[in-house]
């Protein structure tokens, strides 16, 4: 089934944006009091839901509380006790995912976790935990973006391989980090990093820390051929667990998606995309970029005076846009099996969590959307709860069409490995976790959240730091429970 989406997206982008703008404070209060209980939560192979309502959720938030001490305390996590782990101070990267962005916000008023409302980094900043947000090239492949990720934190020059620019046909070497490094220090000892990735951030940061596990032999072998040394992220006498403590994958594509197929214009996709989040109906009126596609190594960097829209034309007509070093075949069920034959799983001495997340109901044998969906991603959604196509993976088709409006729940839940039942509310400000301590290598499935897949990371919700803010603290809370 194709479907073209680009005049509903148009048509649907400025009623969005409006709907999303920033309410005064007594406005917002009046919102949130008049709002129905929308929050639906249930646990993995089990109907059981819970519901929260607006008032509990408020009831729950104190957001003019910032204890700077929180994640600092003495247990430096308040579940370290309870499943026999020392807890630790490391601090946390969150990776976004496709067309997103980083520290800056877009247009200086929207920002990718939390939207208009704030910054729920800034939250989880606020309440004493360490948060890099870096920007990593938004519509590029994994291997690319974990390159960038690892490059940003480091603070070296980008290193996409020898072995890899020669098979693309680009260059080596992107944009040069040295001396602006987010986290210098990282993967010396005692010194590790948490990650939570929405989205492609999910696959990109899994790539991430398979290359941190096992390095690449291809890139070692072509360095040495060459005479030049290799990117450390290359190198194979390391370890993943000397740089990473745990990971949440928040919606991620750890499968791949139907939805590259269902698309029948990618590049039309995410121009439309663009505009639904800049709030525009033509590109051509936006002077200079919203983005940093970070293609110059392509050969594809901005020129000065461009039109957003011209630009978006040439990368879109490119040789990088119809071949396979790109998010829509790494996101693609193909492109997702690819990755998974270079080991792009879930390693030992890592903590992996995933966050599902759903906005379908089942009707008969098809899924449809919940009107609580976003309006753009209705029609995403119900392509999806009707996709029909061979066996994938080995698991029948029918088995993806619970989804949030672009990931089924089946790709958001685990790498192909599956996943450990691990069911918790973190919506729950009194959140108690699991009595069970995880474990290393593979995904612990915390439980389906009933929200679509922009919702949960409150990008076009007004009121999103009052609806997500507990959320993203227990993450931290987690993670700092976790052992040093």
């Amino acid at each position: 089934m194709k479907l073209s989406f680009a005049s509903i997206l148009v048509a649907q982008s400025l009623i969005l944006m409006a709907s999303a703008a920033p309410l005064p404070a007594d406005d917002a209060a009046r919102s949130i009091a008049n709002s129905p209980p929308v929050e639906r939560y249930h646990f993995p192979g089990s109907k059981t839901t819970v519901v929260h309502s607006i008032d509990e959720i408020l009831a729950s938030q104190n957001l003019d509380a910032v204890p700077l001490v929180e994640a600092r305390q003495s247990s430096l996590g308040p579940y370290a006790s309870q499943w026999g782990f020392s807890g630790n101070n490391y601090p946390i990267v969150m990776v976004h995912g496709l067309m997103g962005w980083g520290e800056q916000p877009l247009l200086g008023l929207l920002n990718y976790w939390g939207g208009f409302s704030g910054s729920l980094v800034n939250v989880l900043r606020n309440k004493g935990y360490t948060v890099y947000q870096p920007a990593v090239a938004p519509a590029s492949s994994n291997w690319e973006r974990a390159c960038e990720l690892y490059a940003q934190l480091k603070g070296t020059r980008v290193d996409y391989g020898i072995a890899r620019a020669k098979k693309f046909g680009h260059e080596r070497f992107g944009k040069d980090f040295t001396g602006k490094g987010l986290y210098p220090e990282w993967g010396n000892p005692g010194k590790k990093a948490h990650f939570i990735g929405h989205s492609m951030g999910g696959p990109t940061t899994q790539l991430l820390l398979s290359l941190l596990q096992s390095g690449s032999a291809a890139e070692i072998q072509a360095a040495q051929e060459a005479g030049v040394p290799a990117s450390p992220l290359f190198y194979t006498n390391k370890t993943a667990s000397d740089f990473a403590g745990g990971f949440f994958a928040i919606s991620g594509v750890l499968q791949g998606t139907p939805m590259v197929e269902i698309i029948d214009n990618w590049a039309g996709f995410i121009i439309d995309l663009v505009k639904v989040i800049a709030g525009v109906s033509d590109l051509s009126d936006i002077d200079g970029l919203l983005w940093d596609f970070q293609l110059d190594h392509w050969g594809l960097g901005y020129k000065q005076g461009e039109s957003l829209l011209a630009y978006f034309n040439r990368i879109f007509t490119s040789s990088w846009a119809k071949g396979t070093s790109n998010a829509a075949y790494d996101l693609s069920i193909t492109g997702a099996r690819d990755a998974r034959n270079a080991n792009n799983v879930a390693i030992p001495g890592v903590y992996y969590f995933s966050i599902p997340t759903s906005t379908t109901v089942q009707v008969l044998t098809n899924e449809v959307a919940r009107p609580s969906t976003l309006l753009f991603l209705i029609p995403f959604a119900n392509a999806l709860g009707t996709y029909q196509n061979t066996t994938m993976f080995g698991t029948e088709s029918a088995a993806w069409r619970d989804n949030d409006g672009l990931v089924p729940v089946i790709t958001s839940s685990s790498d192909t490995k599956g996943y450990i039942n691990y069911s918790m509310d973190l919506r729950d400000a009194t959140l108690t976790p699991p009595r069970t301590k995880p474990t290393t290598g593979k995904y612990h499935n915390t439980g389906i959240i009933e929200v679509d897949h922009i919702e949960i990371v409150g990008l076009l919700d007004a009121v999103s730091l009052l609806r997500w803010s507990t959320m993203y603290t227990n993450i931290g809370r987690i993670l700092l429970s976790l052992p040093a």
